[in-house]
């Protein structure tokens, strides 16, 4: 069947792993549904002429079956999704449906075909012999930092997470090697706009929600007017903030550190310079992206402006210290494009650009500073932009401890030694001042307890998959929630498998996320479907756990229980004609259209602010 589960990392617990990722795309017709295919619980797929797709470890549990059967579970999830988006969205989730049906049903035209993509990071999918003639591309890669953590975990040691500062102060005072790889979210106290995830009550939004970041590549600076235009307007708006800008306490921190001889490097994804106003010696500061400090000629060919204008012989460029000259090119009116005295070429500054490759040496030099770390700081980074995102991996495989302060979760926060959820000047401020207090540390002294014997504990990790799960739907439920103007929201999870103690454990995952939001949680393993509702309290007479469940059970029958003044269960039990996973849709439908006859559930609003999930279908 086509929901058997492939599982690849307990798979390669027992077998090994081959020695490379593998992706491919297949493209074929109706006479091939009987084709079986294998893709194992790591691995993105998609299907991109039908705009479905899934993400991957964590976001599906593997499949073996079928080409047809896929493509059964493809319109399932479809179907599934359709009425939480109202009927603007309608059409093109009806759209997806059809043509799904039209393959099934082998209506499709004598030259109409579909693709299959995917990537599979541990090589175990496979292809039978009687697809390879649709074989349309078939590769091999090597996999990432952060794949070989996903597929084959370390020994690192992993625990409880700590958040108080006086366990982060003494992990501080052992340390001897210390790492801070920072973005943006460091500075905003230091009133920097960032260029992505807004802060709570910040006015200002970010940069990219005011200029258009997919249009900004080096390629359309290099060929379009408009682009260069919008390209200057943009960093006139940042460069007097950054020029204003002070360090905050974070950054006052790491050059506390040095001046203890502690600091290793401090590794940043910004280009405000505040680590070095700071008083962090320069040879200490890797600065991914460049920095803003003077300016060159688009056409000066430089390790952070490696695609030129032109054909990149000019030199000339704006040092740091010409300061009068940096100031008369920003001071320029909005709209207009400063340009090279010597060749006519715009100017720019030394930032990496979208569409540009990554100055290598700034890479290999984080690598080499977090490889020698004992204690890994990460601040303010939502670690969604590569390599940056690779790097805390190097930490981890090493044994270092890895500290987040973040307001926003990353796929690293489950193997955190210290996870903080404050302003990184606020807390590490009060660090600082515990540590004056804190007796230094003796020699050989572990950072932290738990074994590695407690971290590879099926049900450990099968706790952590949970709480990452959760935690994942419930920021995507909290964005979608406020695009769509909804107070209620319901979904369908899948590590649980059914068994309520771990649904919620999830539900509290979420919860943490977005507790304004209430939310009924399906969850279907082989014995039964799982169902957890959560209502906050001032949702008012219109609707409340209870009733809310009551109106599922009516449709799909079940028992409820447990049932508070926020809370309920209900399950259905397996049997001969009650299928889980079947009537997990059925449910959904059913708490969708209860939210629909109390008005809770908007049917006309415009969705075009809608961020749709991983999960989401069509993508």
């Amino acid at each position: 069947m086509f929901d058997e589960t492939f599982d690849a990392r307990e798979w390669i617990k027992e077998h090994g792993i081959p020695q490379h990722g593998r992706s491919f795309s297949l493209r074929f017709d109706s006479s091939y549904l009987g084709s079986s295919v294998q893709i194992p619980s790591c691995a993105s797929w998609s299907f991109p002429e039908l705009g479905v797709g899934q993400g991957r470890e964590g976001q599906h549990q593997g499949y073996r079956g079928t080409l047809g059967n896929f493509l059964e579970k493809a319109r399932r999830d479809v179907e599934m999704n359709m009425g939480m988006y109202g009927e603007a969205a309608k059409p093109a989730f009806e759209a997806v449906l059809q043509r799904i049906d039209r393959l099934l049903h082998s209506e499709l035209s004598d030259n109409e075909t579909v693709t299959l993509s995917v990537h599979d990071p541990s090589g175990l999918c496979s292809i039978p012999q009687e697809l390879i003639v649709c074989v349309k591309e078939d590769a091999t890669f090597e996999r990432t930092s952060a794949d070989k953590l996903m597929l084959i975990p370390k020994e690192f040691t992993v625990g409880k997470r700590l958040s108080r500062i006086e366990d982060i102060a003494k992990m501080v005072q052992r340390a001897k090697s210390i790492v801070a790889l920072t973005g943006a979210g460091i500075s905003v106290e230091s009133g920097i706009t960032p260029f992505r995830n807004p802060s709570d009550n910040d006015d200002k939004g970010t940069l990219w929600g005011k200029f258009d970041a997919g249009k900004m590549t080096v390629q359309n600076f290099n060929s379009s007017p408009e682009i260069t235009r919008a390209w200057w307007d943009m960093k006139r708006s940042l460069v007097q903030e950054v020029h204003d800008a002070v360090p905050n306490p974070a950054h006052l921190f790491f050059s506390m550190l040095e001046q203890q001889g502690k600091l290793r490097a401090v590794v940043t994804q910004n280009i405000d310079s505040l680590h070095l106003k700071s008083g962090v010696s320069p040879d200490k500061v890797i600065e991914l992206h460049g920095h803003m400090r003077g300016l060159v000629c688009s056409d000066n060919r430089t390790e952070l402006n490696p695609i030129p204008y032109r054909d990149g012989k000019c030199t000339f460029c704006i040092s740091a210290d010409n300061i009068d000259a940096l100031n008369a090119v920003y001071k320029d009116m909005t709209g207009t494009v400063p340009t090279c005295p010597v060749c006519g070429c715009p100017l720019r500054t030394e930032t990496v650009m979208f569409g540009q490759p990554m100055p290598m040496p700034a890479v290999d030099a984080a690598c080499k500073a977090i490889e020698e770390a004992d204690l890994l700081f990460v601040i303010g980074s939502t670690l969604i932009v590569a390599p940056a995102n690779e790097l805390p991996c190097l930490a981890l495989r090493n044994q270092a401890p890895l500290v987040m302060i973040n307001f926003d979760s990353t796929q690293y926060d489950v193997f955190a030694a210290g996870l903080v959820r404050q302003k990184a000047g606020e807390f590490l401020s009060n660090v600082a001042e515990v540590m004056k207090q804190l007796p230094q540390a003796a020699e050989g002294e572990e950072l932290s307890g738990a074994t590695q014997k407690d971290f590879e504990s099926p049900e450990i990790m099968k706790q952590l998959r949970v709480a990452k799960e959760g935690s994942r739907y419930g920021k995507e439920i909290a964005t979608n929630a406020k695009a769509c103007g909804m107070s209620m929201f319901c979904t369908a999870i899948a590590e649980p498998q059914g068994d309520f103690d771990l649904l919620e454990k999830s539900l509290s995952a979420m919860n943490l996320e977005c507790p304004e939001i209430g939310k009924m949680v399906f969850s279907d393993g082989t014995e039964q479907l799982a169902v957890v509702t959560y209502v906050p309290d001032g949702h008012g007479s219109a609707v409340n756990a209870e009733t809310w469940s009551q109106a599922v059970a009516q449709e799909i029958g079940g028992t409820i229980s447990e049932v508070t003044s926020t809370s309920a269960r209900l399950v259905i039990r397996a049997g001969p004609d009650a299928y889980p996973i079947k009537l997990k849709e059925q449910g959904i439908t059913a708490a969708n259209r209860f939210l629909k006859d109390t008005g809770l559930f908007p049917e006309d609003d415009d969705d075009d602010d809608i961020v749709y999930g991983d999960d989401d279908f069509p993508s």
